[in-house]
């Protein structure tokens, strides 16, 4: 079971400071964690900065890990692919990343796992130049995963994806994190998806860290008029399952 501390965390870029000064804990044993916020909100940064990717201030220690820092994989919000491989190709370099080119039959065996868990197999020899913006994020999330990390960090992987599948990739990683214990901090912008799947909540506007918590927690009336600007609230629908309501668009 791994877990992450961050101690004022803060990123620059150039005069600007994008990050500024978060602390905050994500607990083992796995699961989600949200990272909400308004667009420019600094999700993205604060992510980088957790992966190394990012130049900044403060720590980042990884709690109960066996690989430290080299067990961080991070998912961007925009994927960038080599239209002449194949799906199996990619997933294939990322595996091997860091690692030499000599493949094992269990390597194989991972990617064709991986595969079949995200159900993209039918489309694994055909070329990244041919396939949707969903199909590649699905791709990349298969990316990701083959490297077996213990700290998955994922910035907005559902933005390209219908309804069915958004729900289906997060019920997938929400039952990984919590089989085999990689916490998983994912930034969304959809609060219900948040609310649901989400264990935990981190709130950033302006930079800062302003709520952090349960997602049944944070997720509030309050919040949502302070941060969003938004006249709404939080019900439980017919199942029981909290879900955000917007009365109106603009406080």
């Amino acid at each position: 079971m791994v877990g992450l501390m961050m101690q004022d965390l803060s990123v620059r870029y150039g005069r600007s400071e994008i990050v500024s000064g978060i602390s905050a804990e994500i607990p083992s044993p796995g699961g989600l964690t949200a990272v909400i916020g308004p667009n420019a909100a600094g999700k993205s940064s604060f992510l980088k900065r957790i992966a190394g990717l990012a130049k900044g201030t403060g720590t980042v220690v990884v709690v109960e890990g066996e690989k430290g820092d080299a067990g961080i994989s991070y998912m961007p919000q925009d994927t960038a692919c080599n239209a002449v491989l194949s799906v199996y190709e990619s997933v294939l370099m990322a595996a091997k990343q860091g690692s030499g080119w000599q493949v094992e039959d269990h390597e194989l065996a991972d990617i064709d796992r991986v595969l079949a868990s995200l159900k993209i197999t039918p489309w694994a020899f055909r070329n990244l130049g041919e396939l949707s913006g969903g199909q590649r994020q699905l791709v990349a999330i298969a990316q990701a995963l083959i490297r077996k990390p213990e700290i998955l960090l994922m910035d907005e992987p559902t933005s390209a994806l219908d309804l069915y599948r958004q729900i289906e990739v997060l019920t997938y990683m929400s039952a990984l994190a919590k089989r085999t214990g990689m916490a998983v901090v994912i930034a969304l912008h959809d609060l219900n998806h948040a609310l649901r799947y989400c264990e935990r909540t981190l709130v950033i506007a302006e930079g800062r860290l302003v709520a952090s918590g349960p997602s049944e927690e944070v997720i509030t009336r309050d919040m949502l008029r302070d941060v969003y600007r938004v006249d709404a609230r939080v019900e439980r629908c017919s199942l029981s399952r909290p879900m955000v309501i917007v009365d109106s668009s603009i406080v």
